[in-house]
């Protein structure tokens, strides 16, 4: 069954739960290691069972030359985190959509329509670098466990009361909700991310210049923008602060990974996917 394809514009029930349990979520310092409701294994246990459900109920495009290279993108980004040891992976959803999110376990979903906005790999990989610094910080099992008490937090995440899950999709649009992200923890993560792709190798100036093609679709198809505005602040914020942090950074053009030949012959590839 092909929940997504069902209608370009609902969010299937797994992306409803993948979304409010683990989208982004705030950027404070706490490292990995001081979520005492969770450990670190149950984490990656409850990463891997959500990412196994996932992939078989989401419009997921398989392949290696495609995913390949967003895997190398992201273990680059991922070797200048917070969390160097966690393995990220990274997915393209087969939908229109500009969106991204993650799931706990070093899991990564880009849509496909945020894919093709990209001219430069290193837009990308500052979408990529975003997503990391919110699962390098454990970000959304400290939300879900902040919204809804540690202790019921810690039954779900370790399974012991599925009926948790139905509650959590019930409130999606009620004052409960988990997606009322603040939105300074979204500009935290955009502003750490700058610093992971400069790391990496890859230009930070891309994130500058994905905001903007993001800005003009949000003026001429908001509808595509639909569940990125669900969960992250205004294009326009996120670009002024994006624009003034990378006033602090040094940039050393001769220092980046040039993808720009493979990326664009993988642009190719993907334009011959259905």
């Amino acid at each position: 069954m092909n929940l997504c394809g069902q209608n370009r514009f609902f969010i299937p029930i797994v992306l409803l739960l993948s979304l409010f349990l683990f989208q982004c979520a705030g950027t404070a310092s706490k490292g990995t290691d001081t979520l005492n409701f969770i450990t670190i294994e149950e984490e990656l246990s409850l990463g891997e069972e959500l990412n196994s459900f996932t992939v078989r109920h989401l419009n997921i495009i398989r392949n290696s030359r495609l995913n390949g290279f967003l895997d190398e993108m992201a273990e680059r980004i991922g070797a200048v985190s917070h969390w160097r040891g966690l393995d990220y992976s990274v997915f393209i959803i087969n939908e229109p959509d500009i969106n991204h999110f993650s799931l706990p376990g070093g899991n990564i979903y880009i849509f496909r329509g945020l894919l093709e906005q990209a001219v430069e790999a290193d837009e990308i990989a500052s979408i990529i670098a975003h997503e990391i610094v919110h699962l390098s910080q454990r970000d959304a099992v400290a939300r879900l466990g902040e919204k809804y008490s540690y202790s019921f937090a810690a039954q779900q995440v370790i399974g012991e009361n599925p009926e948790i899950a139905d509650h959590l999709i019930m409130s999606l649009y009620r004052p409960d909700t988990i997606l009322d992200y603040p939105p300074e923890q979204e500009l935290s993560a955009d502003r750490i991310a700058l610093q992971y792709t400069l790391d990496a190798g890859y230009d930070p100036r891309s994130m500058i210049t994905l905001l903007e093609k993001i800005k003009e679709i949000e003026r001429t198809q908001p509808g595509r923008l639909e569940l990125l505005r669900m969960t992250h602040t205004s294009t326009s914020s996120r670009l002024r602060r994006v624009q003034k942090e990378m006033r602090k950074l040094s940039i050393d053009p001769t220092r980046f990974q040039d993808d720009t030949e493979r990326f664009s012959s993988l642009k190719t590839l993907l334009t011959k996917i259905p």
